[in-house]
């Protein structure tokens, strides 16, 4: 499974790397004559990344991934002069913490007249980052000077394979190359989005000695998982704007709306035992968030007028009611509970249920009040992951069963409750809990972590933030710094946002 998630992880960097080179004009097309002299009607110009921090570092970041999975042992980095020198830097210091060695040229005239800067040894093993392979000229030189030095390199790392016999060439020297991107990748990426025709098509093919017999025009806004060269399907969220088309949930076309219109991505949990303060908090807290949970039956004086207050602060500030409710019965016992003394299915719009319940009940039973117009109630999270140390959620196989009745339910579930990205599927939304930004934990063991861990390292979407705000003497304040922080940490990479 760590091995599939790794995989799925490095695909989404891919796909992202592809839309960010595409808006920084590193395609270029024309008429360019290559190192090897060949005349090519396409020039990726890698260089053009340079300017733009978050791309350099997004290349970095990717290559220290597939490093990473690759397994290759090592000691320290080394960039082919010049133009992966930047690539490598970032990823031997920021992501691989490795030694980062230099080869000149040619040896300095003065000083310690050395060709390798660096710290290493003799008999080191070092991995090669290269930003473009076409013959592999380039890295066959670095080897010659890396072996009269007595070290040793066996594992090449560049950014695209031209697919030019640069592989081939490589591996006769005993070197394995691994690409982030090949030719196929790119020229599949640049005909799907339309930026080249059929005709450009075959005419970079024919022109570059491709075997490629047609092209595949792929529908970047959907997940695929069959196109092995172009990876859309994976652990890592994708834009905002394109899981708006992906998903066929009112529920969820809801809240991404709704995120996108009032930036925020922040569901504040209201725990308190009686009505009017959790009216006064939503008061409070309604312009910034895009939903507001509750346990209905920790409020000592719940009544219908309440209820009634709640839908229409939720219609009127525009956001949604969230019952933590936690079903976990038989399809009758739940179907009673929906309808029961707090009228559940009538005045929220997404409820919580335990996974252990199977599959025929929670589609079963929730399929119906979903598809009811009568109800208010339009998805339910599955419990995959807990915040809580110790929780059974974490024994083997429970949370991959959460993932499995998800998917036979798209219809009906409209995500999870987890501390890290559980599925594959772009449409299903992620909400965790265990957010606190000023506390690690408290006595009974509810365990917290901060907005980038929860966001930007487990992928997750919506962030569920409780006593951080609702315990503060200053809420608004909170509320704002933790609306901000979310929505930046979610946005950060989405320039269809910013």
């Amino acid at each position: 499974m760590s091995a599939i998630i790794e995989n799925t992880r490095n695909g989404a960097l891919k796909r992202n790397l592809l839309r960010q080179m595409l808006q920084a004009n590193v395609f270029k097309f024309g008429e360019f004559q290559l190192k090897s002299g060949q005349i090519s009607p396409i020039y990726i110009d890698l260089r053009e990344c340079f300017g733009h921090p978050q791309l350099a570092m997004l290349i970095s970041e990717a290559l220290s991934k597939q490093i990473e999975s690759s397994g290759t042992e090592y000691s320290g980095v080394l960039g082919i002069p010049y133009a992966a020198l930047p690539y490598a830097s970032v990823a031997a210091a920021h992501f691989l913490k490795k030694p980062l060695l230099i080869v000149r040229k040619e040896a300095k005239s003065y000083g310690t007249k050395k060709l390798i800067e660096g710290l290493y040894k003799p008999n080191d093993c070092l991995v090669l980052i290269e930003d473009v392979v076409t013959t592999g000229g380039s890295i066959l030189d670095v080897l010659r000077t890396l072996h009269a030095e007595s070290l040793v390199a066996t594992d090449v790392f560049c950014i695209l394979d031209r697919e030019q016999g640069g592989c081939q060439k490589l591996k006769d020297a005993g070197v394995n190359m691994h690409s982030l991107l090949d030719m196929n990748t790119v020229l599949t990426f640049l005909y799907s989005t339309g930026t080249i025709t059929e005709n450009q098509w075959h005419g970079i093919v024919k022109a570059l000695n491709l075997e490629y017999s047609s092209p595949v025009k792929v529908d970047i806004c959907l997940e695929l998982e069959n196109l092995s060269s172009l990876p859309y399907v994976d652990n890592i969220r994708s834009l905002l704007a394109e899981r708006e088309a992906l998903t066929d949930s009112p529920l969820n076309k809801k809240l991404v709306t709704l995120m996108r219109r009032k930036k925020s991505n922040l569901c504040l949990a209201i725990d308190y035992t009686t009505t009017d303060k959790v009216l006064q908090m939503i008061e409070l807290a309604g312009p910034f968030v895009l939903a507001v949970k509750l346990h209905a039956d920790a409020i000592r004086d719940f009544n219908e007028e309440f209820t009634s207050k709640l839908t229409t602060m939720a219609n009127n500030m525009d956001f949604v009611i969230f019952e933590d409710r936690k079903f976990a019965d038989t399809g009758n016992t739940t179907a009673l509970q929906l309808t029961g003394i707090q009228k559940i299915a009538a005045w929220a719009d997404v409820v919580t249920v335990h996974a252990v319940q199977g599959n025929d009940s929670i589609g079963g039973v929730f399929r119906k009040f979903v598809n009811d117009p009568s109800y208010r109630l339009k998805g339910i999270l599955l419990i995959a992951q807990l915040s809580t140390k110790g929780s059974l959620t974490a024994l083997n196989g429970y949370t991959e069963s959460a993932v499995s009745i998800a998917n036979d339910n798209r219809d009906v579930v409209s995500g999870f409750i987890a501390q890290t990205r559980v599925s594959a599927c772009s449409d299903l939304l992620n909400w965790t809990p265990g957010i606190n930004l000023d506390a690690k934990s408290d006595s009974v063991g509810q365990q917290w972590r901060g907005v980038d861990q929860a966001i930007d390292v487990q992928q997750n979407d919506i962030v569920i933030v409780g006593r951080g705000v609702t315990s503060s003497s200053e809420p608004v304040q909170q509320l704002k710094r933790y609306r901000q922080m979310a929505w930046d940490a979610l946005t950060k990479n989405d320039t269809s946002i910013h």
